[in-house]
């Protein structure tokens, strides 16, 4: 969360939080990979609504095409926490 926090607070949104762009290290330390798919928000431009990501960690305002926020990010993340414990993405 405080990476996702650093990267929202300088309005740049991640868009593809999923198990396979997470990377735990050694320490047990967690990081975000794979930011092919960030955006740069702006004060003037708070939301997109481009449909990018991976479906089965897309949170439904992107499916329907609908402008979404970072919001996205945490969305995301819940499915990769519901994932930990199923073993599975719960959306397939």
């Amino acid at each position: 969360l405080q990476e996702l926090h650093f990267f929202h607070s300088r309005l740049v949104i991640h868009r593809d939080v999923k198990s396979g762009n997470t990377l735990v290290g050694m320490d047990r330390s967690v990081k975000l990979a794979d930011f092919g798919l960030c955006a740069q928000l702006t004060h003037e431009c708070s939301k997109r609504s481009s449909s990018v990501g991976t479906p089965s960690w897309m949170m439904p305002e992107i499916v329907r095409g609908e402008a979404y926020s970072p919001k996205v990010d945490i969305w995301s993340l819940g499915i990769v926490g519901l994932e930990m414990v199923e073993w599975e993405a719960p959306y397939r």
